[in-house]
């Protein structure tokens, strides 16, 4: 009980980061550049803090715990996930809350299984299956239509999700997830600082409370769900693990209808059975296969 009640936190803290980007973005008319700016940089701030602190542990002794995480870390994972905190923005724009983490988790999906086909590994026909029914309900949820998202903020927010999928391939390297994290986030400071200087010349300022989900994406949602979900995942194998984090899109959506007042559409009913039901398939066959 105590495991599925961090778990479902976890997720839970994951789905926030949609409901704020939006509150930010929708209710109180922050810039996509502040949002991003701040978002990364508070990240940075608190996962550092806990660096020094010894929350997030060293691998070894020796050098300091920031070391090990600047030495964990690269500039391509930096890369691929500011890349994906600014097109999370951009795309939070104009996309309801579900409808954008869905083409996000979907991208995500098939970053990795492309990844696997350039590589040698290709999927097998349940997984074909599985991943096709998910490409269709993609194509449906934006195909052009009245309920449809805009098909340029579903593209950034594809984009997104590409970028975090890269983020997460480049991690695989690193032997503590925590401190690749950390110093990820840190490498990401100089383009913080440097999209927040262009949010100066090219949005007005931002409303406090706005500036407050920013804050709280940055410090908790982003850097400390990220401890808590490596704090858990070793009691999941990784086929249970991407089957449970199918369950962010559900609750990003019961979270906007609370929060945001966002309408759950049966367009977006039909679209999230199929995506979520084949991506639930291409994995179960990938245990089976295991």
């Amino acid at each position: 009980m105590q495991l599925f009640l961090l778990t479902f936190l976890c997720m839970t803290i994951f789905a926030s980061n949609s409901i704020l980007c939006r509150t930010a973005l929708i209710t109180y008319g922050m810039g996509p550049l502040q949002y991003t700016a701040l978002r990364g940089l508070c990240a940075a701030a608190m996962l550092a803090a806990l660096c020094l602190a010894g929350i997030i542990r060293k691998k070894q002794a020796g050098s300091s715990t920031l070391s090990q995480a600047m030495a964990q870390s690269s500039w391509s994972g930096a890369s691929g996930l500011f890349l994906y905190m600014l097109c999370f923005s951009l795309g939070y724009v104009n996309i309801p809350s579900a409808a954008g983490t869905l083409v996000l988790n979907t991208a995500v999906q098939f970053c990795m299984v492309g990844w696997g086909v350039y590589h040698g590994i290709y999927p097998g026909r349940q997984q074909s299956l599985g991943l096709f029914t998910a490409f269709i309900g993609l194509v449906w949820l934006v195909f052009p239509g009245l309920s449809s998202p805009p098909i340029w903020n579903a593209f950034l927010m594809a984009c997104s999700g590409l970028a975090f999928g890269w983020f997460s391939l480049v991690g695989r390297r690193s032997t503590s997830a925590a401190l690749a994290t950390a110093g990820n986030f840190i490498r990401c400071v100089p383009a913080g600082l440097a999209v927040g200087a262009a949010a100066l010349c090219l949005e007005h300022g931002a409303p406090w409370q706005a500036i407050a989900c920013a804050v709280i994406s940055g410090g908790v949602a982003s850097s400390l769900g990220y401890i808590l979900w490596y704090a858990i995942v070793p009691r999941y194998n990784l086929v249970a693990s991407s089957i449970i984090q199918l369950s962010i899109p559900v609750i990003t959506a019961v979270l906007a209808v609370f929060f945001l007042n966002e309408e759950i559409t049966w367009h977006l009913v039909f679209c999230s059975a199929l995506i979520l039901g084949g991506i639930c398939l291409a994995t179960l066959a990938q245990r089976a296969k295991n």
